[in-house]
């Protein structure tokens, strides 16, 4: 469900920015977990010795992205009391449209603890880090070849070149039809405003 709700960030950076991120952000948030995760099971002395399987660190800086670039469109707030008097603000939980995503993500980051809320964490982090260029200078410069999410190939004057021919070819046509056109405009016009005085004696 979480990932269903962050479709929004392909459609707003589109596919190939979109790809371009899931590359780039894929080395740490697949190692970083298993060797925080493994720092800190000799730090406890075995205790934190799972680390949930899945793409939590990947939905983590997803959802870091979706924090920074969607902005919140309503909120709402339960009320969780009776006010005594209508002077007096009711008290309650404000919540957001963006609670939901939230919400869930919360859920994959508690389900299995410790290790999901280490893999939630390193996602986050590394989703903010990537949104803030703190990371490595490949990051800015990665970009995936078009033919990875299925663009063509164009040249850059076919299309410049097609448009220009379209517009010489508009220009032209406008020139020999536009004094048919202007006349017909002209007594539709004068013949219009004709009939209505005509009408009205």
């Amino acid at each position: 469900m979480t990932l269903y709700h962050l479709r929004i960030i392909e459609r707003l950076w589109g596919s190939r920015k979109f790809a371009s991120f899931l590359l780039s952000i894929l080395p740490p948030t697949l190692l970083v977990p298993p060797i925080l995760t493994t720092i800190l099971r000799a730090l406890t002395f075995n205790h934190l010795n799972h680390l949930p399987a899945g793409p939590t660190p990947i939905i983590f800086a997803l959802l870091a992205q979706y924090h920074a670039a969607i902005p919140t469109v309503y909120k709402y707030r339960i009320i969780t009391s009776s006010s005594p008097s209508p002077s007096q603000t009711s008290t309650g939980l404000v919540f957001s449209d963006k609670s939901t995503v939230y919400l869930l993500a919360a859920q994959l980051a508690l389900s299995s603890l410790p290790g999901s809320a280490i893999a939630a964490g390193v996602g986050w982090l590394v989703g903010m880090a990537w949104r803030g260029e703190w990371g490595p200078a490949v990051w800015s410069r990665l970009r995936v070849p078009g033919w990875v999410v299925g663009e063509e190939k164009r040249d850059r004057g076919e299309g410049f070149e097609g448009l220009r021919r379209r517009m010489e070819g508009e220009g032209r046509g406008s020139a020999v039809e536009g004094g048919v056109r202007g006349e017909a405009r002209r007594r539709t016009l004068g013949r219009g405003i004709l009939d209505q005085f005509r009408g009205a004696f």
